[in-house]
């Protein structure tokens, strides 16, 4: 009798491995209610969510992480392409008056313009027009998305070679460009 018991178990505890059943699912923690009305205040004065929506969906939150990153470079870019943030800047509903947070538009806005001027500078540097939202950094990343648009590694590498530093980036057939001697293969 011991040794079936003994082979049962070993059988069972073995089940899990076979995948029939799942193991359960921890639900990730609640944040706590002050976190969540400072994320909707947050989306609302951003203009990512209309005034009467109180939830937002995943892509909400990946736009909102989205101009969070780049929000100094952003309305360091507006203010000097245009001498003012204003029009795309909306007041922070907290409570740091005169804080002016960047609102989807002018997250729309810069990136609409630093692509232009990431399409210009990879044209200038050698990749055709016919290819320039086919290129990709150094380890395979596309700079360009499906829609036209720089992506994160497009604009690191963008930004890396408009300030002069080492950076290289390669069209679809290959070829590797550069702001130094692409190194060898």
């Amino acid at each position: 009798m011991k040794p079936v018991l003994i082979l049962l178990l070993a059988v069972s505890a073995r089940a899990g491995d076979l995948g029939g059943h799942a193991p359960a699912e921890i639900a990730p923690p609640v944040a706590p209610a002050e976190d969540r009305t400072i994320v909707l205040n947050e989306m609302w004065s951003r203009r990512l969510l209309a005034p009467d929506q109180t939830v937002w969906s995943p892509l909400d939150a990946e736009l909102l992480g989205k101009i969070r990153t780049c929000e100094a470079d952003a309305l360091l870019y507006l203010k000097k392409k245009f001498g003012s943030t204003r029009p795309w800047t909306a007041p922070a509903r907290s409570r740091e008056p005169g804080r002016r947070l960047l609102t989807k538009e002018g997250y729309d806005k810069y990136l609409s313009l630093l692509t232009q001027d990431a399409i210009e500078y990879f044209e200038a540097k050698g990749a055709g027009a016919k290819w320039a939202l086919k290129l990709t950094d150094w380890d395979g990343k596309r700079l360009f998305d499906g829609e036209g648009r720089l992506t994160p590694a497009g604009s690191a590498v963008y930004t890396r070679a408009k300030l002069k530093l080492e950076v290289y980036w390669r069209s679809p057939n290959g070829e590797t460009f550069g702001t130094r001697r692409p190194p060898p293969r």
